[in-house]
């Protein structure tokens, strides 16, 4: 009997160190992680996965808020020895473009470049270029029908859809939103672009993911409005149907925001940071918000970093990689890190 007694007594005890460790480790898991800083202080560089490893592609330096803009700049992370390396500059400088992958190449997409901002020597592009990263070079393709920057794309079945954008204000006529509803797709098979239905919401720095080969346009900045800077926080999400060539509007964002970062893993859209006007100033947004598409319904994990803002967001192996900036000043540009759980994608 006591024996028996004994034995339970070690089983309980075996069962709660086992219990306690497997908390630990999940606390462990449920936080955020700041595991690298970026080689080059920048922003509005656009980012792109291949084979495990997260391509930084163009940008401004960090602080040039008033030009000159654009970089050639491509820098390489890898998550597995968290090392980075530099890859073949992009033959055409430029800031908040828009990139896809399709067969292990890199396409690069729009953006803007110039000196000043609201200067003769600012230019928003039109111009295509793909990075083959096994070669480490650059090719030029078709130009979009549009120059247009800050817009979204997603790929399904071997196609790029590019979705809604800013214009420079000198190709639009009086009155005209700042964004667009412009949808092209391209076919990398013939190098053309296509148009296809019009997005039912014109906007630009919106986000946009596939999950089953359905699109989703995600919030962004829509119509012109005195004292917003540019424009009102739009929370609309449309789904588009390839196949059919149809938009529905499905479930609005939680809340308002806008420069969010927005990424998939498994069958499920992650929302990130971002920014709303609060007293006619900003106010960081650190929550991050997880849509699911199967059921039309929202959810969280824990939030970023306190004073991270998100420059650009991918996912490897079903872990989230952040890259932004932190500090009052932007004086520290980091990589951060976030694991989901196999049973939550």
């Amino acid at each position: 009997m006591f024996k028996a007694l004994q034995h339970l007594r070690w089983g309980i005890v075996s069962l709660v160190v086992v219990l306690c460790f497997l908390t630990i480790e999940n606390i462990a898991a449920e936080r955020w992680e700041v595991i690298s800083e970026l080689p080059t202080r920048r922003m509005d560089f656009s980012t792109a996965v291949v084979n495990g490893e997260i391509y930084l592609i163009g940008g401004t330096l960090l602080g040039s808020r008033k030009g000159p803009f654009g970089m050639s700049l491509v820098e390489i992370y890898n998550p597995e020895n968290n090392i980075w390396r530099k890859g073949a500059d992009v033959p055409t400088a430029r800031a908040a473009s828009t990139t896809a992958v399709i067969d292990g190449r890199i396409y690069v997409m729009g953006g803007y470049a110039g000196i000043d901002n609201r200067g003769e020597n600012f230019k928003v592009l039109k111009t295509v270029e793909v990075y083959d990263p096994q070669t480490d070079t650059w090719e030029r393709k078709q130009d979009m029908s549009l120059p247009r920057a800050l817009f979204g794309a997603g790929v399904v079945a071997g196609k790029i859809y590019a979705i809604g954008g800013f214009v420079h204000p000198r190709g639009k006529k009086p009155g005209d939103p700042w964004g667009i509803d412009l949808v092209e797709v391209y076919d990398p098979a013939t190098d053309t672009w296509a148009k296809r239905a019009n997005m039912l919401t014109k906007r630009a720095a919106l986000g946009v993911e596939i999950v089953n080969d359905q699109v989703y346009a995600i919030g962004g900045r829509g119509w012109q409005q005195v004292g917003n800077r540019g424009g009102t926080f739009v929370t609309v999400i449309e789904e588009y149907d390839p196949k059919t060539n149809r938009w529905r509007k499905v479930k609005n964002m939680p809340d308002a925001r806008l420069s969010f970062s927005t990424v998939v893993v498994g069958s499920k859209i992650y929302l990130i940071g971002g920014f709303v006007w609060q007293d006619r100033r900003t106010k960081d947004v650190l929550t991050v918000d997880v849509y699911n598409p199967e059921t039309d319904q929202w959810g969280n994990i824990p939030s970023i970093p306190k004073s991270f803002k998100p420059f650009g967001t991918e996912a490897v192996n079903g872990t989230i990689y952040v890259f932004g900036n932190t500090g009052k000043f932007g004086n520290f540009l980091r990589v951060s890190r976030y694991s989901i759980p196999t049973s939550a994608q």
